[in-house]
């Protein structure tokens, strides 16, 4: 454990193995949520009346923003709003909100959502750097919110989740208080100060050496179920290490039966996460430490991730911090560096030709 953790703080293996000094993009995930709330409060949009359902369609790190705000919606408005990771879309009506997805403008299921919307009465709205959907939208006389970012899709999450929070919030779909938002941009903030590279106690730090040599595998309770799911997703870019999702209570009514026999010897290399915080419903508190209990009973590693929070959304954004940090620090002690994706570039390119 001192070993890692001096390889962790040595400066010189991190600009060795993160030569474009990634971590610099994570420090700067409280600043880009603010300024993401205000450019979707903002941004010039047609009258938007309440929808009758809110689409958002993307895929991958442009998605996972998308994902928060669909989770706090479920919880918290009448109105069905549904992450759509595809090419297809599902009937669209006049009544039918879209809202587009694409870090780069060029993501391919995006357009061809796009053109969907474009050829139907739904109203649509754009989210993007530029690129072809920027145009295209443009074209079509759909409102387009624009913003630059110099990282990649998965480091702009405070565009990807507050411009679509905002959007909700300005046609009526959900009441997002100002008081949420404050303590949203907070635990931001408090997961930069207490996971980030100054912290010397960091959990992600010491989660990050835990899961080293493992495999590991998130359970999100209720709804940081979003929360596991960006979890698996940045260990698998930023530490190019592959990763699993789970939800509870959905685990304990059908995985929990594999990983938690006691009449089994478990010799596999996974390594569990459950991720729990204080807006958890009661319930699935409960079957967070029992779940806990009966796997490390079976012989099962499993440990409990708390990151806080008081309300849903910053239970969300605590979690996904730790998550983020946790990925970093891992990629480091696996001495790979978290920015390129040689292999989702070398099939962006083989799609291309195809």
């Amino acid at each position: 454990m001192v070993d890692a953790l001096a390889l962790l703080a040595d400066p010189v293996h991190r600009q060795r193995t993160d030569p474009s000094g990634f971590h610099r993009l994570l420090e700067r995930l409280p600043e880009q949520a603010r300024e993401a709330w205000r450019l979707g409060m903002e941004s010039p949009l047609p009258d938007l009346r309440r929808p009758a359902r809110v689409l958002l369609a993307g895929v991958g790190g442009s998605a996972i923003g998308a994902d928060i705000a669909a989770t706090l919606a479920t919880n918290a408005s009448a109105t069905p709003v549904q992450v759509v990771r595809n090419y297809h879309l599902p009937p669209l009506t006049a009544e039918t909100l879209v809202i587009l997805c694409s870090f780069s403008g060029n993501t391919e299921e995006t357009l061809e959502a796009f053109e969907a919307v474009a050829a139907s009465d739904a109203h649509g709205i754009a989210i993007t750097t530029g690129g072809s959907l920027a145009t295209r939208a443009r074209a079509a006389g759909m409102p387009v919110i624009s913003y630059e970012w110099p990282g990649p899709p998965r480091t702009g999450l405070g565009y990807g989740a507050f411009v679509p929070l905002a959007i909700l919030r300005r046609c009526g779909v959900m009441d997002l208080t100002d008081a949420d938002l404050e303590g949203g941009f907070a635990a931001l903030e408090r997961g930069v100060e207490e996971f980030g590279l100054e912290s010397v106690e960091s959990p992600a730090k010491h989660l990050a050496i835990w899961l080293d040599g493992g495999v590991p595998a998130i359970i999100g309770a209720d709804l940081l179920e979003v929360a596991a799911r960006r979890w698996a997703g940045e260990m698998s870019e930023n530490a190019k290490q592959e990763a699993a999702a789970y939800a509870i209570p959905e685990f304990n009514h059908n995985q929990l039966e594999a990983v938690a026999r006691p009449d089994v010897q478990h010799v596999d290399p996974l390594r569990f996460v459950i991720l729990d915080a204080p807006p958890v419903h009661a319930r699935n508190r409960l079957r967070v430490t029992q779940t806990a209990e009966m796997m490390q009973t079976a012989g099962r590693q499993v440990q409990i991730a708390d990151a806080g929070g008081d309300t849903p959304l910053e239970a969300i954004l605590a979690s996904c911090t730790l998550g983020s940090w946790t990925s970093y620090y891992l990629g480091l002690l696996r001495s790979v560096d978290p920015a390129p994706l040689t292999v989702m570039d070398r099939l962006k390119r083989s799609l291309a030709q195809g």
